[in-house]
């Protein structure tokens, strides 16, 4: 095989030299611009940017810290007030004037077992009621081993607060239950006359356990800035720091000397505080309120890491905007100048390329022409032997009759010479044939497509096969229309692939109890279906899409190369038809099946060529 000649570059060569030479000079300015803007523009984009984002999410920390912070102080009011009617309905009740008047046993033990009652379905720490003096006459855990009973709380503030002005609250840790709780008492009056005070303790651990999932860190601090309500545990019981710049709605009265600080760092503002956590400094935000009636403020820690994410994101956001500008800018600057350039060379390489198509397409079909050729003389080669038999026969008669005419000859029998002789006539016609057959099965293909017989394309293709057909002991069904049918193809080539199809049928039928073949020809919508059916095993389902691939066979080895299916789908894909492969069906012989699917001769082109 000759291969198309190399491609010679050398004028497409000195052209893009050229060219690259140009671009290289228009594209200097554009460089130092390029350079300019990664070097400036870049980080000053990322600069700008961060710095508007960091102000826009301060803003969005803030409202949300206040919004959530208002939440939990509305939540930490309603844990107070919940409670705080209950030790005033028990001052207006007659049950306890009736005790604080006159505290007999009887009383005591049945306010006792009231309180009780009360102080569980409350969840109360202690609900008790005490005289003027401050003893506690009954209490709900008059049972327990830290009972109130009998203790005197009159140094409570909360006491000292209720008798001289009627309500009293303070936040303390039990002297008896040592548990801290928030104590609420109001004062018992009857006929002008102060009886005592009820008082009701409560903790805070139902709230605390709701603020624990909280994002925000929480605690709420006393008028001497302890904390003593948190989410976060080993903050209770600590002081705020005194020495940080924080801003507070409520001011500390006492002194954290010689008490346990909440472990704050100064955060670069007033409202910024700084917490080793793990190792590592995070920063939060911090907002406070009062929480009026009881000297108490709530604070709330809310983690700055939204706005340095923010900040970073925007920066980075922006520096890749402004380099992607910057490429953009220079690739259009870039694409401008090369612009000439590339249409050039394309050009030039279109014109090359085309060349070199034409001369690989010319190659290539050469190459397919002498492929099928070889093709065909491989399949005359495979039927030499039944050709030479059929050659051979009519030479055997030919010479028993010239044998024969030469004694008649010399009897006189001159009637039966010219007998003997008109048999030798009609079997060189039969050897005519035969040869003639050969000669156009074997002559190369034309190339030209045109209006081809289908009915006479099998009848040459079964002649060319009938003495190996009959050796084998084949038997051909034909159900072909009594009209002639017309397709677009090659009448040379069209004759291989009925010859190959029809010839691998006879083999796949071989040793089969039947060997029978069936050719069929239908027509319908200007389409041919020419079909070729065994009866043989078939095709295995793994095969199917493999047979027309160029060196697949199913034959044993030396007894095909695969390359007569993959001729055939050619040589119909060139006449615009196409070839499959199927396994016939109930009501089909049950073998395999290669149908040709071919354009119908429009009757126009069948009347110019005939």
């Amino acid at each position: 095989m000759t291969l198309p000649k190399p491609f010679d570059g050398t004028r497409t060569d000195s052209i893009t030299q050229g060219a690259a030479r140009l671009a290289a000079l228009a594209l200097e300015r554009p460089r130092r611009l390029l350079l300019a803007l990664l070097l400036i523009g870049v980080p000053l984009a990322a600069a700008l940017a961060a710095g508007w984002a960091a102000g826009q999410a301060e803003t969005d920390l803030h409202a949300h810290a206040h919004a959530q912070l208002a939440l939990y102080d509305a939540n930490l009011r309603a844990e107070l007030e919940r409670h705080a009617a209950v030790p005033l309905a028990l001052a207006q009740d007659s049950e306890v004037t009736a005790l604080l008047g006159d505290p007999t046993p009887e009383r005591i033990d049945r306010m006792n077992r009231k309180l009780e009652g009360i102080g569980k379905a409350l969840g109360a720490s202690a609900l008790y009621i005490m005289d003027t003096s401050g003893l506690t006459l009954t209490a709900s855990n008059w049972n327990g081993s830290s009972s109130f009973v009998g203790q005197n709380f009159a140094y409570r503030p909360y006491f000292r607060m209720a008798i001289e002005r009627g309500e009293g609250h303070h936040f303390a840790l039990g002297t008896t239950s040592f548990i801290p709780g928030y104590y609420t008492a109001h004062r018992v009056v009857a006929e002008n006359r102060t009886l005592g005070a009820v008082v009701l303790k409560v903790g805070f651990d139902r709230l605390e356990r709701a603020w624990v999932p909280s994002p925000e860190k929480l605690l709420v601090t006393d008028r001497d800035g302890m904390v003593f309500i948190t989410n976060v545990e080993d903050w209770r019981y600590h002081a705020l720091p005194r020495r940080l710049p924080i801003a507070l709605p409520v001011v500390p009265e006492g002194t954290s000397e010689g008490l346990d600080v909440l472990p704050w760092a100064f955060g670069g503002a007033a409202d910024r505080i700084a917490i080793a956590e793990n190792g590592v400094e995070r920063r939060y935000l911090l907002a406070s309120v009062a929480v009026p009636g009881g000297d108490w403020t709530l604070h709330s820690l809310t983690s700055r890491e939204p706005v340095s994410g923010r900040t970073q994101v925007a920066g980075l956001l922006a520096a890749a905007a402004m380099a992607l500008a910057a490429v953009a800018a220079y690739a259009l600057a870039l694409r401008r100048a090369a612009f000439a350039e590339r249409l050039a060379v394309q050009e030039e390489a279109r014109a090359e390329l085309e060349r070199r198509v034409a001369e690989a397409t010319a190659e290539l079909r050469e190459r397919e022409n002498e492929l099928t050729q070889a093709a065909k003389l491989a399949a005359l080669g495979q039927m030499s032997a039944g050709i030479a038999h059929e050659i051979n026969q009519p030479l055997a008669a030919m010479r028993s009759f010239a044998d024969n005419a030469v004694v008649l000859l010399e009897r006189g029998r001159t009637d039966s010479v010219r007998d003997n002789l008109g048999e030798i006539a009609g079997l060189t016609d039969r050897m005519a044939a035969i040869t003639r057959q050969l000669k156009g099965f074997a002559r190369r293909a034309s190339g030209r497509l045109g209006p081809v017989s289908a009915n006479g394309a099998v009848g040459q293709a079964l002649s060319l096969l009938e003495s190996r057909l009959r050796r084998d002991d084949v038997t051909v069904e034909t159900d072909l229309p009594a009209h002639t049918v017309w397709v677009t193809g090659e009448d040379v080539r069209l004759q291989q692939v009925l010859v190959n199809l029809i010839g691998n049928a006879a083999d796949a039928v071989r040793g089969a109890p039947v060997r029978r073949l069936r050719i069929t020809l239908t027509t319908a919508d200007d389409v041919a279906l020419l079909s070729v059916a065994d009866s043989g095993t078939g095709i295995r389902d793994a095969d199917l899409p493999r047979m027309f691939v160029p060196f697949f066979t199913t034959k044993e080895a030396g007894e095909g190369l695969g390359l007569g299916l993959s001729i055939s789908h050619g040589i119909v894909e060139d006449f615009g038809g196409s070839l499959t492969a199927a396994n016939g069906r109930s009501g089909l012989l049950g073998g395999a099946v290669f149908t040709m699917r071919l354009k119908v001769a429009e009757q126009k082109t069948m009347e110019q060529s005939s």
